[in-house]
């Protein structure tokens, strides 16, 4: 049987002192929020703290370590499995005010990012530089990246290009306790040492925050052609994504 959670009784108060007054809601204002795109209920929780940076971040989490705060994660609420739902003895802890492309290199097709930036939004601020961010959603336009990495999410093109774990070399994340994880490796090639970005991706926020991410963009197509195409049965469906596999020339994927 689990111990009930106590928990602090300035916990609102506290938060503020750390991030700022607009930058927490107390329960009352967390409930007045959607608890997700296609959902009629509301969120639920003691308070949601928005931090505006990696450094806030820590300092929110090292606080939550040191005083037994639960935590849930969020980002663009566009999941349909209710993973992000926290209780009202929780903390949840939105990156919505951290939504800066920080760089798009063009020569290097490498993007650094916060983790609130909404996918569409990169997939827009590339599209300028005749690149492209591959992953792409339904939920394009409310997703975030640092919910994306954070569930490896596969999308519309995964058969080409991938799920999330191929387009990111390298990211940010906060530990419960605070501390400060980096390895915002830029390079394509890089064989030193652990792969730590891989245990965070798709761990949902298990292991920890992640706060920023390098992504690898990829030169946008010339042409787009359409067909469609009906198959009589699976195994010719396997066969017939071989032969466009073959035909079309698949693009190189990082090695995993």
């Amino acid at each position: 049987m689990t111990a009930e959670r106590t928990l602090p009784v300035n916990l609102v108060q506290d938060l503020r002192g750390l991030l700022g007054d607009s930058a927490v809601l107390d329960a009352a204002e967390t409930s007045t929020r959607a608890a997700g795109l296609w959902r009629s209920d509301t969120l639920q929780a003691a308070a949601l703290a928005r931090p505006a940076s990696t450094g806030e971040l820590s300092r929110v989490l090292r606080y939550c370590h040191d005083n037994d705060v639960s935590v849930v994660t969020q980002g663009g609420l566009t999941g349909l499995v209710h993973g992000a739902d926290a209780g009202p003895d929780q903390l949840i802890v939105s990156l919505e005010r951290m939504r800066q492309i920080e760089a798009v290199n063009p020569q290097q097709r490498t993007a650094t990012v916060e983790a609130g930036v909404i996918l569409q939004t990169l997939q827009d601020a590339v599209d300028a530089h005749d690149l492209m961010f591959p992953l792409d959603l339904g939920a394009r336009g409310s997703a975030t990246l640092g919910g994306n990495a954070a569930t490896n999410a596969g999308g519309n093109r995964v058969i080409r290009y991938g799920m999330m774990r191929d387009m990111v070399l390298g990211l940010e994340a906060v530990l419960a306790d605070g501390t400060v994880v980096s390895s915002l490796n830029h390079l394509l090639k890089n064989n030193a040492g652990y792969d730590l970005k891989q245990l965070f991706i798709g761990s949902e926020g298990t292991l920890g925050v992640i706060t920023r991410l390098v992504l690898r963009l990829r030169e946008k197509p010339l042409t787009h052609n359409m067909a469609f195409v009906a198959c009589p049965g699976f195994d010719q469906l396997s066969q017939f994504l071989r032969h466009m596999d073959r035909g079309l020339g698949a693009p190189c994927r990082p090695s995993r």
